[in-house]
């Protein structure tokens, strides 16, 4: 039927537009390369997307959706769980997505794209996609601190904690450098998630401990 053709085109054009904006970029692609790796007229972007903008704004609404799933499952509620708890879950939860970032590995393609030349539809995509975990991790980070929180505190042992978990996207040079440092078992995953939350509150603690100074005992 005309619904079924006019579906089947929709999904090609998407498929190769995912692909070609993952290996080249938002700037570097245009209608006619899509058209082309689709097997479809110019025209067929324009009925089903608008434009090229269109068409952009529903790949990246594909990563977002991935994006909230990892959101829902690495985050627990502040009610009936410590800081400490907290974070080792999102840990626990985050790393090895990270590690497997290849069964979705077209949006972070994307998003390198995006962190070297952003379009206007970062700011949307970062604010719905990223921000919640890192919102998640100001409030525990903040609560650990206690009184010896401050923003630039916080924002320090926030970038630590996501750069030690960003470290193991898969990367073929790191792996040149750095050689067996990937954890390849669900059992070397926990225990490098386990590291990083020990050493991450080990160093909260730490710096919240320097900020207050030394204890004077009472006489």
């Amino acid at each position: 039927t005309a619904q079924a053709r006019g579906a089947d085109t929709r999904t090609r054009l998407l498929e190769a537009a995912t692909r070609l904006f993952t290996e080249r970029g938002f700037g570097k692609v245009t209608i006619r390369d899509i058209s082309a790796a689709a097997g479809t007229n110019l025209a067929a972007v324009s009925y089903h997307f608008r434009d090229k903008a269109g068409l952009y704004e529903e790949v990246l609404a594909l990563g977002l959706r991935f994006a909230q799933e990892i959101n829902a499952e690495t985050m627990l509620p502040r009610e009936g769980h410590l800081p400490e708890e907290r974070l080792r879950h999102y840990v626990r939860q985050y790393l090895p997505r990270i590690i497997h970032s290849e069964r979705r590995g077209w949006i972070y393609g994307l998003l390198r794209h995006e962190m070297a030349d952003p379009t206007p539809m970062a700011t949307s995509y970062v604010r719905q996609a990223i921000m919640p975990r890192i919102e998640y991790l100001i409030e525990i980070v903040r609560e650990l601190l206690g009184d010896a929180s401050s923003d630039e505190r916080v924002r320090r042992c926030v970038t630590s904690i996501q750069a030690q978990c960003l470290f193991f996207l898969p990367d073929p040079f790191k792996n040149m450098v750095a050689d067996n440092w990937q954890p390849d078992t669900d059992e070397r995953i926990r225990e490098m998630a386990d590291h990083i939350t020990d050493f991450s509150l080990a160093g909260i603690r730490a710096t919240a401990a320097a900020r207050r100074g030394p204890r004077v005992r009472p006489r």
